[in-house]
């Protein structure tokens, strides 16, 4: 019994080490690893992982415009929690799978109250994804660019 567990453990290990024949000498090829970023996260923070403040003031009234990015399951998804002028709205920000821990970022806008939702790319430089507004007495969110990771498999 003791050696059929071990042939079955030693095939396991030989299926794992073998290499696919389309990328058998290509160093282009995409290989996934156990470094590849899980799809899923163990466990989510339910704590804002970046928030976003901005007072206004009025001669009536002093009103607070907050933005929070939270987790969820998905790694490369995170929820955004807005509220301003007891108004809420939620909406999601998806970040490209680069193969690193994604980092997201808030920054403010050009106009009060506003700000611009986005993550920090290979290079950790900010890619702005959505511009988040007050207009109109309605909270806003226009896309201003979407992104994704393109792998060239066809070599």
């Amino acid at each position: 019994m003791k050696t059929i567990y071990r042939a079955l453990l030693i095939l396991l290990l030989a299926a794992c080490n073998s290499t696919n024949e389309n990328t058998k000498g290509n160093k282009d090829s995409i290989v996934f690893t156990t470094e590849n970023i899980p799809a899923e996260r163990r466990n989510v923070n339910p704590q804002p992982v970046k928030i976003y403040e901005e007072t206004t003031k009025s001669f009536e009234t002093t009103d607070e415009f907050k933005v929070g990015l939270y987790e969820t399951k998905q790694t490369f998804k995170y929820l955004i929690k807005i509220s301003y002028k007891n108004l809420e709205a939620e909406d999601t920000l998806k970040v490209p799978n680069f193969g690193i821990e994604p980092s997201v970022e808030i920054v403010k806008g050009k106009n009060q109250p506003s700000c611009i939702v986005g993550f920090l790319d290979k290079s950790k430089q900010f890619r702005e994804s959505k511009l988040i507004y007050f207009e109109d007495d309605k909270l806003k969110v226009h896309v201003l660019k979407y992104y994704g990771v393109y792998a060239d498999t066809a070599k």
